[in-house]
């Protein structure tokens, strides 16, 4: 039986995970869908340029590098970062000549993202094997012929989500001067592929792992806000105010917070250079993204523990006589209460803590995580230049 072994080169953190998740399961499937009499073989080398080139040129280069070092017969290269086409946002490229492709994976938005990169791995090896021919399965099953297209069928509600949230993805002929992309796959239209691509990087950046970073935060939070518990002013503020300053004051408080961390921790990134500027707007966008959900989710840890507070410690005839409301209480003046501390807590007293792990809230911003990547890309080379010289010294 034919051996054919496909090279995965995933970035480092988010497409190593998906790579290393793909990687026992795609020999069947591309059994499956390509060819049945091939002995599939998948190998996983992670690579810190894949991550910081923002080319497609020089992240086809380094996958024909890799490819011709560990003797595979494909390689295909999995980034985080977007890229561009003019002003359309691919999804893949791929050279049949070469043996090559790359996937950029903020093109996929959010999740489910690793059940969509799968298919997509899928059709990269399907155009590298089959060197874009007309008789390629998966062409003809996008034709609706063929043995795939019945596994096409989709019901309505998948229909739908594909119209509306997932978008098309078009197979066009690459730029002229991309010599080393022999086709290329977009996302139309043009807007849907701006929201896809901060989904997606958003994603990339996982806002939920930097919550340990706020436990600090969240102390001083709430001994700020149990202090202010004890004098009855906030309980009548909580009985006055209406929907709307508790929407603003909730408002004001989470963009305090984003704010105070992208500026206490430098993660702003200055347009250093002005051919690069949407790529600069674009990080600044994500960054702000993604903090935006990890303070939410903060906020609503912090409301959690000031309801459980006030529920247990505020009694209903106190409550009820300091506001001036008597009986009248019911379930929404404890929300209301617990909104309003939490919104004033995270102002007053959440704003002056600090983040326990700087390292980790920088990590969220792709500037700061391509810096890495390129001292990474130094030190390797430098430690192969000092073992190739020790290999000379050698008799």
């Amino acid at each position: 039986m034919k051996e054919v072994t496909v090279g995965l080169i995933p970035a480092p953190e988010l497409p190593e995970v998906i790579a290393d998740n793909l990687a026992d399961r795609l020999p069947r499937l591309l059994k499956k869908f390509i060819e049945a009499d091939i002995d599939w073989k998948i190998e996983v080398v992670v690579d810190p340029l894949t991550g910081a080139a923002e080319h497609v040129s020089e992240i086809l280069e380094e996958a024909k590098r890799l490819k011709e070092r560990h003797q595979w017969t494909y390689a295909i290269c999995l980034t985080d970062l977007p890229i561009y086409s003019d002003k359309d946002l691919v999804l893949a490229d791929a050279n049949a000549i070469a043996g090559v492709a790359q996937i950029s994976l903020p093109a996929f938005g959010a999740m489910p993202m690793k059940k969509r990169v799968k298919r997509t791995i899928i059709q990269m090896v399907s155009e590298l094997y089959y060197g874009g021919l007309e008789e390629n399965p998966m062409k003809m099953a996008q034709r609706g012929i063929g043995p795939l297209a019945e596994q096409k069928k989709r019901g309505l509600f998948q229909v739908l989500m594909g119209i509306f949230y997932f978008s098309a993805i078009k197979r066009v002929a690459p730029p002229e001067e991309l010599i080393n992309v022999g086709v290329r796959f977009i996302i139309i239209p043009k807007l849907n592929g701006k929201l896809r691509v901060l989904m997606g990087m958003t994603y990339a950046n996982r806002p939920w792992k930097i919550m340990p970073s706020f436990k600090s935060v969240v102390a001083i939070a709430f001994a700020t806000g149990a202090y202010g518990l004890i004098f009855p002013t906030l309980w009548k503020l909580s009985v006055s105010y209406s929907l709307g300053r508790f929407i603003g004051l909730n408002a004001a408080a989470v963009l305090s917070m984003i704010i105070w961390i992208i500026f206490s921790h430098n993660l702003w990134e200055p347009v250093k250079d002005k051919s690069r500027k949407r790529l600069y707007w674009l990080y600044n966008t994500v960054t702000i993204a993604t903090l935006g959900i990890a303070v939410l989710l903060y906020y609503a840890m912090l409301f959690c523990l000031f309801l459980v507070a006030v529920s247990l410690y505020v009694p209903p005839s106190l409550y009820g006589s300091e506001t001036g409301i008597g009986d009248n209480i019911d379930i929404w003046n404890y929300l209301k209460l617990a909104w309003l501390v939490t919104s004033v807590a995270t102002i007053a007293g959440a704003i002056g803590a600090g983040l326990e792990n700087g390292e980790l809230v920088r990590n969220v911003t792709y500037g700061y995580r391509q810096q890495c990547r390129y001292e990474r890309m130094e030190r390797e080379a430098k430690e192969r230049e000092e073992q190739e010289e020790r290999w000379a010294k050698e008799p």
